[in-house]
């Protein structure tokens, strides 16, 4: 039985902060002509990203000229004619150490989006106060392409020597792509290679002649030390006394745990300015946001104690359930001063509110996604197993302890049976005698005892589709999508239950593409390569943590996502491989749910909190 259903909003504590924008004076004039930040008065046609005066800074952005604002506003206008190459141009903002006016070349700019140039402004005024933020556009709005084009602003003025990119090792071709599509190719440093000799090599043409090094954040972790220059005297450094001007993470919001070695081992590289890109930039609580801005803009929030004595303690004792009236009103209060606190240092936009639909011929949409979550009834066999298992000794030991272990299994059975472990199987068959038919206990016994051999074995997946509600309304779906001509991307977090939806796929004879942890980082290009272009495969299996990051996939218009990850962050990250700048058709998500089981209670619980 399948039920399906809209999602609800999402009422997570990061929805409280990440749709925040710096352009708060451009919401207030919104709110009293009728328009938004975005869109001109009720005319129809938008004054795109008409930029603010940055007044959260205490000062007015005077360095941007009138008619600049509005070349940079409105690239729907036909007077201004963007076939022309003018540079464009930043004056110093009057804060901070006078710096040179900021150029970038009205190639590069032409490129970019509304959104974007208004991103350069933003960069620019942090740069001039000498600091840095987080940009925490949604995914999918091109934040490597508006940090690149930033750079390239910074080098050709000459007003930067040295910048350190940091980001996971998949997304490092992505960074050299957008750098050479802004010039910079022949700045870029690799320092990622398996090679200790290369690396090193990279890293001395850098200090001795600049550029942009690329690594990544376990080769940080390892050589901090060399990176922050500890074996090499024989260089200039900033006037700060600092060797590098910029340290860029990207997916930064990998270091939100402090206490990992990753974090300490960034914050021991000095440098002038410090710039987190997350399109998930606030996940979880308020320790984390607190993380990335002690990072990037440590004098913001202050250090630990004083963030918790000032904003911490009184926002989660608002929270609390038991909290009065006057908790409750004190957390509110603290709630929207830190906002404003941290307003100027975070820019997050939506592609909702970036990509408006006025009726404007001259517009750039997005198109629209539509969410789906598809509750499922679990088979006889995948309901006698749950039910088993949550009756064994195994689950009664596990409450003594880490539940974890137990919600893994009870996760897998939601999955599909084949992917138990033989323990996890044996534990739930102990005492299961008078549970099951004879029918049953013997397919149940069979897949169990002999997971291994069945893996390659046609009959048992043909049995094994038959058990897992999950891959049968997997495979209904796929052959209605397919004959209507869709591309189809299928996430799930584990290689075993790719496998078996594989087997499914090719007893149906269709073909498909694939990426996994396994998958080389150059074979993955080709791969994404061949589905992006190519007139093959119409199906693309990917597990979750690996294709959720950094691969552009708008080929396909339909995600399947397999089962929910405990941050729906993850899972976010891995549709909008799909619906991102590029996709031209409205994109469907089937988020797949199990009804009654360990499923539900975790989609509850990322809605409620």
């Amino acid at each position: 039985e399948v039920k399906v259903e809209k999602p609800d909003p999402d009422l997570s504590f990061a929805s409280a902060f990440t749709d925040r924008r710096v352009l708060d004076d451009a919401n207030d004039k919104g709110k009293k002509t009728g328009a938004s930040a975005y869109g001109g008065a009720k005319s129809g046609k938008r004054a795109a990203s008409k930029p603010s005066s940055f007044a959260d800074f205490d000062e007015d952005d005077d360095g941007v000229s009138e008619e600049k604002e509005n070349r940079a506003a409105d690239d729907s206008d036909k007077d201004v004619g963007w076939e022309k190459t003018e540079d464009f141009k930043m004056e110093p903002t009057g804060c901070g150490k006078m710096v040179k006016p900021y150029k970038l070349p009205g190639s590069i700019f032409k490129m970019l989006y509304p959104h974007q140039r208004e991103g350069l402004k933003w960069l620019w005024v942090l740069h001039c106060r000498g600091t840095g933020g987080i940009l925490g556009d949604d995914m999918g709005l091109g934040k490597t392409m508006q940090v690149s084009a930033f750079l390239a602003g910074l080098f050709h003025c000459r007003l930067i020597k040295r910048v350190l990119v940091v980001a996971p090792k998949t997304l490092l071709t992505h960074w050299t792509k957008e750098l050479s599509v802004v010039g910079l190719k022949h700045k870029i440093r690799d320092y990622s290679g398996a090679s200790v000799n290369v690396r090193n090599s990279e890293l001395q043409y850098a200090f001795k002649e600049g550029g942009i090094l690329l690594t990544t954040y376990d080769i940080v972790r390892n050589n901090y030390k060399l990176i922050r220059g500890d074996s090499y005297n024989d260089t200039d450094e900033d006037e700060d006394g600092k060797l590098w001007n910029y340290v860029i993470l990207d997916e930064g919001h990998i270091i939100k745990n402090p206490s990992t070695q990753r974090a300490k081992s960034l914050l021991e590289i000095p440098c002038v300015h410090r710039i987190v890109i997350s399109g998930t930039p606030i996940q979880n609580n308020l320790k984390e946001m607190w993380a990335l801005f002690y990072f990037c803009c440590p004098e913001v929030l202050g250090d630990k104690d004083e963030f918790k004595s000032r904003y911490e303690s009184a926002i989660i004792r608002g929270n609390d359930k038991n909290a009065t009236n006057r908790e409750k009103h004190t957390g509110s209060t603290v709630a929207k001063a830190l906002r404003e606190r941290i307003k100027p240092y975070f820019l997050r936009r939506m592609k909702s509110e970036v990509f408006l639909d006025t009726g404007s011929a001259d517009d750039k949409k997005l198109s629209k996604k539509n969410e789906l979550i598809v509750w499922l009834r679990l088979t006889a066999c995948q309901r006698q197993l749950y039910e088993a298992f949550l009756n064994s000794d195994l689950v009664h030991s596990s409450m003594q302890g880490s539940p974890l272990a137990a919600i893994t299994v009870l996760k897998k059975i939601c999955d599909h049976p084949l992917i138990l472990t033989k323990r996890a199987a044996e534990g739930i068959l102990e005492g299961m005698e008078g549970m099951l038919d004879n029918k049953d206990m013997g397919m149940v016994e069979k897949m169990a005892m002999n997971l291994a051999d069945m893996a390659h074995d046609d009959q048992a997946l043909q049995v094994g589709e038959e058990v897992s509600c999950k891959l049968i309304f997997i495979m209904s779906l796929l052959r209605k999508l397919l004959e209507e001509g869709h591309h189809v991307l299928i996430f799930s977090q584990t290689r075993k239950m790719l496998n078996l939806i594989q087997e499914a796929i090719l007893l149906e004879g269709y073909n498909f593409l694939r990426i996994d942890g396994t998958t080389k980082i150059a074979e993955r290009e080709r791969i994404v390569k061949d589905f992006q272009e190519g007139p093959g495969a119409q199906i693309f299996l990917l597990t979750t943590q690996v294709g959720g990051l950094g691969l552009t996939l708008t080929k396909a218009a339909r995600v399947i996502v397999v089962d929910p990850a405990w941050n729906p962050s993850t899972d976010n990250q891995s549709v909008d491989r799909a619906y991102r700048i590029g996709q031209t058709k409205d994109v469907i998500v089937y988020r797949l749910m199990t009804s009654g089981t360990i499923e539900e209670k975790i989609y509850k619980l990322q809605v409620q909190i």
